[in-house]
């Protein structure tokens, strides 16, 4: 009997490591907002992208599209560093719709990536 209760022990020990293992590698780094927002139409062009994450994230890449295609030439970031807010500055942007497509490198170390779009309306 002794024996089944240090084996019972030991199981109860490995799944609550397990667990506590487990619960970083399950979380995820989510985009929880960005400006523009996703499917913003807005009267003026921004003048810098902002996203923001719920943690530190290692951005690695930030792309900006016109919808109808072509992309638009992004000043290159500093060093990569870790952050929850990543601000890209925008060069003048016409009237148009337009995709941004950015990756990041979670805190776990996973990529994650995404899209949003955008609008800028015609002056009127």
């Amino acid at each position: 009997m002794p024996h089944a209760l240090h084996t019972g022990r030991r199981l109860a020990m490995a799944l609550a490591l397990g667990l506590s293992l487990a619960g970083p590698a399950l979380a995820h780094s989510e985009l929880r907002l960005s400006s523009p927002a996703q499917g913003a139409r807005l009267a003026t062009p921004p003048a810098e992208l902002v996203l923001g994450f719920n943690e530190g994230v290692q951005v690695t890449a930030v792309r900006l599209h016109r919808a109808e295609g072509g992309e638009i030439a992004l000043a290159r970031p500093g060093p990569i560093v870790t952050t929850a807010r990543h601000v890209q500055p925008l060069p003048p942007l016409a009237p148009g719709a337009y995709r941004v497509e950015w990756r990041i490198i979670s805190a776990e170390g996973h990529p994650v990536g995404g899209t949003l779009r955008f609008q800028v309306e015609a002056a009127r």
